[in-house]
């Protein structure tokens, strides 16, 4: 869910994206039937504490349920990551090898410290440790490399074996690079496909509540590499907004969280309850977890992404993604997030045929068949498909009514209303066929990207206009339905209301009153709601 931020720091990471980062440390937990998971093995080159913390993050729970995995953890200020393998173990091991091989990377390197760079070489060792006790020499191996490369006078601190800042978001490489150009492999971004497709239209509710700055817990089940990426995808917003607005930029990401972070959760928390009235809200975050525990902790987070077991399933046994707030609520799409996403749909579609057509087989196979096989992309009439009101706001009688009374009144100008909408949608998506295979994803991302960037540029310049009218109360803004549709949002959604008011208050500290659709007659307007 994606616009541009510090370009001088976005160059320099882009430009160095394919680089391997140096690594600050290298560990290996184990599963002990009598002591539970230990550090067995760790090397660092930092002052940082490994023992009772690392082992914990890099092994959430139930990860046992599966043969292997990638698991995304902060620590420290340092970003994480560990290759999960499960093995053939002894009688005495249940007949089970649990490992993990994990390293902490300096957050100097990138949001996200570029560490899946060593993702292929991580599981590589931890699959080798799980079949063999013995291969530790691998784990020397790849310290002793990053010793090498490392400048002089800063060697590591080695520790022996033993029993028992802040980190950021997606890199912003995906807000400059152009979309022709392809991510390298293992980098989170590349599960746009598969985030769009499990969630279809309630894409752009959790995009409103990463604009928010909410605190959004994404609630699944192992394999956990694909909730950890779905919770690394954060909207960023532009340089239109106004000075003070600087630590609303980027939404942190916390990645996977498990019942040993509850103590760093309260703490958010609090430091949330201690600001002053007017000021601007402290950031919000994003992560996931497999503790269900923290989701009945509801005063720690605010919105809650409950993820089904079927989500990656045959589509006609899946279930869609809920949403809900701390208290309960659910949030649905609107139907005009519907038809945005039945364009996006149509998009693939097309870039799907496009590229069999061009290539006759595509390098990306794994991706493009994503969007064969899914429920959202199987063929044309998917575009037909309808949400039921646990995906979508249904349509109200009072929408009904309008679009009847429309309809008879104005002799179809309603629609071509409807078709300026569509138009100004299919304009902000663009033509994906347009790119190169292996820049679909980046443009997916970019096309979110112009999506805030339109959404701030439409509401800066209502603002102005509103500040240049002397007789206009500048606390207080008034927004129309025009200005609603224009902005790209559903002039009969009650939540698109709300999420406008939210919104100017946070970036801009603007009061605003939101008016949606009325009927007009005799030229008395008539609400509808």
């Amino acid at each position: 869910m994606p616009s541009s931020t510090d370009s001088s720091a976005t160059d320099v990471e882009a430009s160095s994206e394919n680089e391997s980062p140096q690594i600050a440390a290298l560990f290996l937990i184990r599963f002990d039937q009598k002591v539970g998971y230990t550090v067995a093995w760790k090397r660092s080159s930092v002052d940082v504490e490994l023992d009772g913390a690392v082992e914990y993050k890099s092994l959430p729970s139930g990860l046992h349920t599966v043969k292997n995995d990638l698991v995304y953890f902060v620590h420290e200020g340092y970003a994480g990551l560990s290759a999960f393998a499960s093995g053939a173990g002894s009688a005495e091991q249940r007949n089970a090898n649990f490992v993990a091989v994990g390293i902490l990377v300096p957050l100097s390197y990138g949001r996200l410290g570029r560490s899946w760079l060593h993702a292929p070489r991580l599981q590589k060792i931890a699959s080798a440790l799980a079949e063999d006790a013995n291969a530790a020499a691998l784990l020397e191996e790849f310290w002793s490399e990053q010793s090498k490369a490392r400048p002089e006078g800063s060697s590591p601190k080695l520790e022996g074996k033993k029993g028992h800042s802040r980190a950021r978001a997606l890199s912003t490489l995906t807000a400059v690079i152009p979309s022709e150009q392809s991510l390298p492999p293992y980098h989170p971004a590349l599960a746009i496909l598969q985030y769009i497709d499990v969630f279809g239209p309630l894409v752009f509710r959790l995009q409103q509540a990463a604009l928010l700055r909410k605190r959004i817990l994404f609630m699944g089940s192992p394999p956990v590499k694909a909730t950890c990426e779905f919770a690394t995808i954060p909207i960023t917003v532009s340089e239109l907004l106004p000075p003070g607005a600087d630590s609303l930029h980027r939404l942190r990401t916390l990645f996977s969280l498990g019942i040993h972070d509850i103590p760093l959760l309260e703490q958010l928390k609090s430091s949330n309850n201690n600001q002053s009235d007017g000021e601007l809200p402290a950031q919000g975050w994003a992560a996931c977890t497999t503790d269900e525990i923290i989701a009945t902790k509801a005063q720690l987070y605010d919105i809650i992404v409950e993820i089904p077991h079927s989500y990656d399933a045959d589509p006609d046994k899946r279930k869609w993604p809920s949403i809900k707030t701390s208290d309960g609520t659910r949030i649905r799409a609107s139907q005009r997030d519907v038809q945005r996403f039945r364009l996006l749909q149509h998009e693939l579609r097309k870039y799907d045929r496009y590229s069999d057509e061009a290539n006759g087989d595509t390098e990306d196979g794994d991706d493009i068949a994503l969007l064969s096989r899914s429920r959202s992309f199987e063929d044309d009439s998917s575009e037909n498909e309808s949400y039921d009101d646990t995906v979508a706001e249904p349509m109200t009688w009072s929408r009904l009514a309008y679009l009847g009374f429309m309809w008879w009144a104005t002799a179809g100008e309603e629609k071509a209303y409807g078709s300026a909408e569509r138009e100004r949608d299919r304009e902000l998506l663009g033509d994906l066929s347009d790119f190169q295979e292996n820049g679909l994803h980046t443009a997916i991302i970019a096309y979110f990207h112009r999506s805030t960037s339109s959404l701030i540029t439409n509401l800066a310049g209502i603002i102005e206009a509103a500040d240049d009218e002397d007789d206009v109360d500048e606390q207080v803004l008034d927004i129309g339905r025009d200005d609603m549709s224009r902005i790209g949002l559903d002039t009969w959604s009650e939540t698109d209301k709300a999420f406008l008011q939210e919104f100017l208050w946070i970036y801009f500290g603007r009061r605003a009153e939101v008016h949606g659709a009325s009927l007009e007659c005799c030229g008395v307007r008539i609400p509808v709601f």
